[in-house]
């Protein structure tokens, strides 16, 4: 079975699964927003890749199935609270839960998620169930503590990468490195390959965000799906922003210091933008960095005794997104 089978696989029993969690609750004021969501789609590429980390170590889907769920609504949870104070309108080209239900129920389906969460991480029978309660809890908080970064990391005066990777390694690394060390924790794995799968997943964050940084500028509209260049429109905080401000002297400097929440650049300023990112080298160090993060990523994997084929092999894929 090649890789692409097994993970079509795997998102089909996640599918599955996570479609069975809430299919009779009442009362529907509430939970068809929950239902909503779940329903929502996308890639479940968290779930996949604890399913994928926990098979390293022999654990089935069946078994590491309850983490896998986990992952994916703390997830959704954390996008339906971040649709609510980003005041977005859709989300994979639907409306967004407060839109259809109002902002009160958008913060209980949130909330509701969350515990469907913690109920799963109950339900875990190998392992030990201290220790992914731990590093359930982390991940969470770490979750929420990137969000409140990156709710003003754009205003912030004298940004730099630095700065932004911090929030990154909350907001995206935080629940990735989760992910694939819990799917070692239910395995039994030692504390030294757990620590090699977290620190893996925390350099999978960063290559994940700053590669979506790179093709919100520089994918085609209709194969990304979004408006090019639409986090400069937005003035949102972003590593290649963080870069131009750190690299521009002159005019180059002011027209990137403007940029910030609230005062983005016009949709046809944004060529202008990409000519003086690609200028300043940005766009070039942007795809040294994907490279080098999920380079370091798959050494970290590699490290492991075991076949951690399938798990390498997804990485480089996240890692190659065209662009």
């Amino acid at each position: 079975m090649n890789l692409e089978t097994t993970v079509e696989k795997l998102r089909a029993e996640i599918e599955s699964s996570l479609s069975s969690l809430v299919k009779d609750h009442q009362p529907n004021e509430l939970y068809d927003s929950v239902r909503y969501v779940i329903a929502g789609g996308g890639k479940r590429i968290r779930p996949v890749l604890l399913l994928l980390s926990a098979k390293i170590f022999g654990v089935n889907s069946r078994q590491a199935m309850p983490l896998a769920l986990a992952v994916e609504l703390v997830h959704n949870f954390s996008l339906v609270h971040d649709d609510i104070m980003d005041h977005a309108d859709s989300r994979r080209g639907r409306e967004t839960v407060h839109v259809l239900w109002g902002t009160e129920t958008a913060i209980l389906c949130g909330d509701v998620l969350l515990a469907l969460a913690s109920e799963c991480v109950s339900q875990t029978s190998s392992g030990s169930h201290a220790y992914i309660t731990r590093v359930f809890g982390k991940m969470v908080r770490e979750l929420c503590e990137g969000q409140a970064l990156d709710m003003t990391i754009g205003s912030k005066e004298g940004l730099t990468t630095d700065d932004y990777l911090h929030m990154v390694d909350g907001k995206t690394g935080g629940l990735l490195s989760a992910t694939l060390e819990m799917g070692g924790i239910i395995g039994g794995a030692s504390p030294g390959v757990c620590l090699a799968l977290r620190e893996a997943g925390t350099s999978i964050g960063r290559a994940f965000q700053i590669l979506d940084d790179l093709l919100d500028l520089i994918a085609d509209d209709h194969r990304w799906g979004k408006v090019q260049g639409g986090d400069l429109i937005e003035g949102k905080g972003t590593y290649l922003l963080a870069e131009a401000r750190q690299r521009a002297t002159g005019e180059d400097a002011t027209f990137f210091t403007r940029i910030r929440p609230g005062s983005g650049l016009a949709s046809e300023e944004i060529p202008k933008a990409r000519a003086r990112m690609e200028a300043l080298g940005i766009l070039d160090e942007a795809r040294k960095q994907i490279q080098g993060y999920t380079s370091h990523a798959l050494n970290r994997i590699s490290s492991i005794s075991g076949n951690t084929d399938e798990l390498r092999t997804l990485i480089s894929h996240m890692g190659n997104r065209i662009y």
